[in-house]
């Protein structure tokens, strides 16, 4: 039969403590610089939008001097009507 030993002394001479100590500082340290990230963000996303500005989605378009959206969407219409009049 298997004895099992389930003792500090284990931990200790497989060096847990310390294995433990630098996971603990390693999670720390990752916390640590997530929560730097999030509270630099807001600066750092008002520069970028300095940098390249949003333009305003419901500006109109300029306008040019021939509606070519209006042109081709009046022949597509002719000739959609010339198919189902045949």
């Amino acid at each position: 039969m298997i004895e099992i030993n389930l003792s500090i002394q284990n931990i200790l001479d497989g060096r847990g403590i310390e294995i433990a100590i630098i996971g603990m500082l390693v999670v720390f340290t990752a916390l640590t610089l997530i929560s730097a990230f999030i509270s630099l963000l807001p600066s750092v996303l008002r520069i970028v939008n300095f940098i390249y500005p949003i333009k305003d989605p419901l500006s109109l378009p300029e306008r040019s001097d021939t509606p070519k959206d209006e042109v081709l969407a009046a022949i597509g219409f002719v000739l959609h009507a010339a198919e189902i009049g045949k």
